[in-house]
């Protein structure tokens, strides 16, 4: 169960109409019917869309004003009534011009500057890898339904090798570009979808004007990436506490064993659910010789009953702690946590061994560690 952020993946809209003064924008919409109202948002950081304005069809044609931007700020426009589409556009502080696509919003024509230019280049490069990998992805399962081994090892490998390319491109785009928000943006995909090391993706978030850096979108970022730098195999685990079921606070220190599952979960996630069994039978087996687990929950608020019972229906007999928070939960925030299940093996000095070990794996490493020769 993924929370990441996509380019092209807004869904949601609070609309807010606000009379605004400073860049103008205007539009042609040759599909749209009199009166259909387009909404503005602006990105304010990876959880954050600000409304900021509706604006009405009239005569195939819109109009507003944004504020001025600092240095640049991210726009996503929607159109009532088309649902799974939006435009991502940049305020440069200059003119905006836009000719909405019917086919598609995300291949409309902007015109406004560098920064727009860079950002339909790159929206357009990412639907033309789509559509490839979709195609790809209909050969290789025939091929699997076929029994074509030669085949669905053939287009396996030319997938692997479409998404290196992908991923060269968008690392040449941020290069080539360090005073565009549009490399900040670029760089926020590569981390959330993990296509480069978390090492790589710091040393490319550094390489952006400061100015960007600094901003909100650029300081959240920097936060998510030095959560999951400080979480890399080797490095000290991060040290919390957190609530317990009954209301004790229970710290990792005392939590750890000779080897430790720190597991990100919750009830409401079925992946959880699902690899709950497996981690139950390995503790079972390796309990006894310093094996331990210790839950870390990021069940919604007000619904502690649910975690509780999960905890129960799963037989999860181990230490278990959570602010019930939801995504905003601190221990999950500290740990760059994006995506559950989501587990880290520490040593018995709280060092971070292997991260997100499941099934067979995870019993594995733990035999591994347990019953290494001295």
């Amino acid at each position: 169960m993924h929370k990441l952020f996509y380019l092209a993946a807004f869904s949601f809209l609070i609309i807010s109409c606000q009379q605004k003064s400073g860049v103008d924008i205007k539009g042609q919409a040759d599909f749209l019917d009199n009166n259909t109202e387009i909404y503005l948002s602006k990105l304010g950081n990876l959880q954050n869309i600000e409304p900021v304005d509706t604006l009405i069809v009239e005569n195939k044609q819109f109009s507003g004003s944004l504020p001025e931007a600092n240095p640049e700020d991210v726009y996503i426009m929607m159109v009532d009534g088309v649902r799974g589409q939006n435009l991502v556009f940049i305020n440069e502080n200059q003119p905006i011009n836009i000719n909405l696509a019917e086919s598609n919003l995300r291949e409309s024509e902007v015109k406004a500057g560098e920064s727009n230019q860079l950002m339909q280049d790159y929206l357009k490069a990412q639907i033309e890898f789509g559509k490839e990998f979709s195609q790809l992805n209909k050969t290789i399962i025939q091929a699997r339904n076929n029994k074509n081994r030669a085949k669905f090892d053939s287009i396996r490998v030319e997938i692997d090798n479409r998404k290196t390319e992908n991923i060269e491109y968008r690392s040449n785009l941020v290069d080539k570009n360090p005073n565009s928000i549009v490399s900040l943006l670029i760089i926020s995909d590569l981390f959330n979808q993990k296509s480069l090391p978390t090492s790589e993706v710091k040393s490319k978030f550094e390489s952006i004007d400061p100015e960007l850096r600094n901003t909100e979108f650029g300081k959240t970022l920097n936060k998510k990436i030095a959560a999951v730098n400080a979480t890399d195999i080797g490095s000290v685990a991060p040290k919390f506490e957190g609530p317990t079921p009954n209301g004790d606070i229970l710290s990792l220190d005392e939590a750890l064993g000779k080897v430790t599952l720190v597991d990100f979960w919750a009830s409401w996630c079925k992946p959880c659910r699902i690899e709950n069994p497996n981690i139950v039978s390995v503790y079972q087996d390796y309990k006894d010789q310093g094996f331990k687990v210790l839950g870390v929950s990021l069940d919604k608020p007000n619904q502690k009953d649910r975690w509780l019972k999960a905890i129960k229906d799963d037989n999860l007999t181990w230490n278990h702690v959570s602010n019930l928070q939801y995504w905003e939960e601190p221990i999950a925030r500290l740990y760059g946590i994006s995506s559950i299940p989501a587990a880290f093996l520490l040593d018995e000095d709280g060092r971070i061994i292997a991260k997100n070990l499941r099934g067979q794996a995870l019993r594995n490493k733990v035999d591994e560690l347990l019953n290494e020769e001295e």
